[in-house]
């Protein structure tokens, strides 16, 4: 359940006009708790222990060194995994101490902090409904879309929630559902101090931030590209095919089909389930994560079959590469199973 906010962040939401739109609420919330948006160069820290369905697990470490959108370090690391990315003028390099980057790495990467892409919220598409939550009114933001990697006839749903003073609390996307706690003062923002996500309705993040401060003027050396270590090398390519065609890399050279559960038909249970996967270097489905569900029964019988999956390695200028791009398992009861 949602925590309250610090009573900081109501002042700061009371001196801002009452948002309307859906690209209003937006605006409001990315002025109010968007540390790389601030501007305000910072040093954070954060620990968290991954769970769940996943290869890896266990406890990881999150450190950022931010000064602007071209000037930025961001170093994480899960058992014995660790992961570098360095904006430097620009240019990004990634770093990697292994071939394939742990799934809960990359999304405790991508969840520790509030970001709220500017003008977000302009499309027609955002609708607006006010939602009580615990005894909370919430402005909930939503909005469908293709679910992308050639699974276009299926969309895949994002929400943001919003408290009265502004906050974003719960952010859902992707099948992963963030929720930010334990908000504090830093520098007229509002930031959270915890933050947990779910997926497939269980608990499979929980992040602390340890501490945050100003960035020291001495650190900008490590915005340059590293020396590197016998355990860090220039991370493997990745082709992002969620929105392309996913037939042009990644060819299937081995499918198990899935089995429709006995249950599920008997419930008439039916639907398409869609899962985010990469495609390592060797051609090995990694960690499939649902997306889109078609519940529990119809999910797990998906997973199972893709984890078998076998394509041909991806090559670009003779280097292996991963492939991330997303499947579509469709269950119909007048059909059967198909793949897409």
């Amino acid at each position: 359940m949602p925590a309250s906010p610090a009573s900081s962040a109501i002042t700061a939401a009371a001196a801002l006009p009452d948002p309307k739109t859906p690209k209003e609420f937006f605006a409001r919330a990315r002025q109010l708790s968007d540390l790389e948006a601030s501007g305000i160069p910072f040093h954070l820290k954060a620990t968290y222990v991954a769970s769940g369905d996943a290869e890896f697990t266990g406890n990881g470490t999150y450190e950022e060194w931010w000064q602007s959108k071209d000037l930025w370090r961001k170093e994480a690391t899960l058992g014995s995994f660790r992961y570098l990315a360095i904006m430097n003028g620009g240019t990004e390099k990634d770093y990697a101490s292994s071939s394939y980057v742990p799934l809960r790495l990359r999304q405790a990467m991508e969840i520790v902090l509030i970001r709220i892409p500017s003008g977000l919220g302009t499309s027609h598409r955002w609708k607006l409904k006010h939602k009580k939550l615990n005894g909370v009114d919430f402005a909930v933001l939503a909005t469908e879309d293709a679910c992308g990697g050639g699974v276009n006839k299926v969309k895949c749903l994002t929400q943001d929630y919003l408290s009265p003073d502004g906050i974003l609390r719960i952010h859902v996307e992707n099948g992963l559902e963030g929720v930010y706690n334990d908000f504090h003062a830093f520098r007229g923002l509002s930031i959270p101090g915890t933050i947990t996500a779910s997926g497939d309705g269980a608990v499979i993040l929980n992040i602390s931030i340890d501490s945050m401060g100003l960035l020291n003027a001495n650190e900008t050396e490590l915005f340059k590209s590293p020396s590197l270590s016998a355990n860090l090398q220039p991370a493997t390519p990745t082709v992002d095919m969620t929105d392309k065609v996913k037939a042009m890399v990644a060819k299937l050279a081995h499918q198990v089909q899935p089995i429709y559960p006995a249950e599920a038909k008997k419930q008439k249970a039916e639907g398409t389930v869609v899962v985010d996967v990469t495609i390592d270097g060797t051609g090995k489905v990694r960690e499939p994560f649902v997306i889109h569900s078609a519940g529990p029964m119809l999910d797990h019988s998906a997973l199972d079959s893709l984890r078998q999956w076998i394509y041909s390695p991806t090559v670009i200028s003779g280097v292996p590469a991963c492939v991330h791009t997303r499947i579509g398992v469709n269950y119909s009861l007048s059909s059967s199973i198909y793949s897409y």
